[in-house]
């Protein structure tokens, strides 16, 4: 039985302006949304406003080939070539937007070429590993682990705000100019998002990283798995309707503001999704976060299939964005809590390949599946229904098992491994496990959190003096911890 790993923590309503780190990454997440909204203003245009539905197949696939070629290289280069070096988040996010500044510069200059193409590959293959890298940055820089939803969700707040910004200063652009000198101006935010970067405060890593048994047993753990086939649902369910809507509106007829009212209506909604994401958040945990966000979804799918028109498409939008935006914050704190040892690099790569193939194959289907407008919306709203009752049903077995166990599985599963490890032979190993175990049990309550880094670094001053001694001691000290916080 898959079980879905479960937390009770409510985020506290103090303000993120204590992690003063993560305040810092705002300035960051700004200039990179301006520039971001104002490079897909420059390209919407000549790949779906102005050419026919037959002429727009064949480049929205080209388009969904870009988008999706960056994570092949994502996962087995760039993920650990961030975790290799110490720093290497940071050093990779201000690569990754001040590289954009000069492509967008070179690009300006070939919209009508066929090296538009590549030179867009460039940019979304940037835009992927700084996704990858800012998401892996996050949990280092902030002070609490329990204000993870609240900065993700004024990260995502910050990124929507400044992304509409970048457009209506584009349309600005474009009443007095072409869509090359959007992509300059593109460029300057860009520029001013690779300074902020550099001011981002280093990364300091431990002395020695976790071993693969605890990135293993952290990311395929329930949780992240529950979580992750969650959102991929959601994501899949998002690329699907943004398609087949806006063809359906296309072929239909309707004027082109029209169909950029639905991108809106998106937007809109996820910038909702950020003051609603921390409400939510105080009243469900993370994973029910994410399967409220699928029976949304399958609400208003169902709606509109019973009745397609301009009303209804728009709804159906501001849910999209509502319910990915949600879903986004519940799935990043699954991960950012459930595996703090994996390395973040590698694992969000991982993770953001699988979503994008998710967000890719709804795509696609829609694309290419060309099903009446009730239909296609009909299909889905089954299988979202589908999907979101099997997690209400496993959250509701997991429930039942864990008021039994009394603890958090996660602990539990960490605390076994630690003393396997440690029975094979490999203490230093062992207490790094045994203090994951130890951070799973504590993290959720913050009562004993002092504890557990005195025990840390006594673990460390074990292991770096090889002291077998010490190092039973600490593991006698941490099993007691974890067993304590069960009871």
């Amino acid at each position: 039985m898959t079980q879905i790993a479960l937390s009770s923590t409510v985020e506290p309503d103090s303000s993120v302006l204590g992690d003063s780190h993560a305040a810092k990454l705002f300035f960051v997440q700004a200039f990179h949304s301006i520039g971001e909204g104002l490079f897909a203003l420059s390209l919407a245009d000549s790949l779906f406003f102005n050419v026919s539905v037959d002429a727009a197949r064949p480049r929205i696939l080209l388009y969904l080939a870009l988008t999706m070629a960056p994570f092949v290289l994502l996962a087995p280069f760039i993920g650990p070539l961030i975790d290799r070096h110490k720093g290497g988040h940071r050093a990779v996010l201000a690569l990754s937007v001040g590289g954009r500044a000069l492509v967008a510069i070179f690009l300006a200059t070939q919209l009508k070429t066929l090296l538009l193409y590549p030179l867009a590959f460039a940019i979304v293959v940037l835009s992927k590993v700084y996704l990858v890298s800012r998401n892996a940055l996050v949990p280092s820089l902030v002070d609490d682990r329990r204000h993870l939803v609240v900065v993700n969700s004024r990260l995502a707040r910050v990124g929507a705000v400044s992304g509409v910004v970048g457009g209506l200063v584009g349309l600005g652009v474009l009443q007095i100019a072409d869509s090359g000198w959007v992509l300059r101006a593109g460029a300057i935010a860009y520029s001013m998002g690779a300074l902020a970067a550099l001011r981002l405060p280093p990364v300091h890593r431990e002395e020695f990283s976790a071993s693969p048994i605890v990135e293993s047993t952290e990311m395929h753990g329930p949780g992240v798995t529950a979580a992750s086939i969650g959102m991929a649902g959601v994501r899949m369910a998002t690329g699907f309707i943004l398609f087949h809507v806006g063809f359906e509106l296309k072929t239909s007829g309707e004027p082109t503001w029209l169909i950029a009212m639905v991108v809106g209506s998106i937007a809109i909604g996820g910038f909702s999704g950020t003051f609603v994401a921390p409400w939510v958040r105080k009243r469900f945990d993370r994973q029910e976060m994410i399967t409220g966000s699928l029976m949304l979804l399958a609400l208003f799918a169902a709606l509109t299939a019973l009745r397609f028109h301009a009303i209804t498409a728009l709804a159906l939008a501001a849910a999209v964005g509502l319910a990915g935006s949600v879903a986004r914050r519940g799935f990043d704190g699954v991960l950012q809590t459930e595996a703090p040892h994996a390395r973040r690099g590698r694992a969000f790569a991982g993770l953001e390949t699988r979503l994008e193939i998710a967000w890719v194959t709804g795509s696609l289907i829609a694309v290419l599946a060309r099903a009446p407008d009730w239909l296609g919306l009909a299909i889905l709203t089954v299988g979202l229904v589908a999907l979101a009752g099997s997690r209400f049903i496993e959250h509701r077995k997991a429930e039942k098992v864990l008021a039994e166990l009394g603890t958090d599985t996660l602990a539990l599963r960490l605390l076994e491994t630690a003393e396997a490890v440690a029975a094979q032979g490999d203490r230093q190993q062992a207490v790094l496990v045994a203090l994951a175990a130890a951070d799973a049990a504590c993290m959720d309550h913050g009562v004993c959190t002092e504890r557990v880094k005195a025990l840390r670094q006594r673990g460390l001053d074990a292991t770096n003096r090889n002291d077998p001694d010490l190092e039973a001691e600490v593991m006698r000290e941490l099993h007691a911890l974890v067993t304590e916080s069960a009871n």
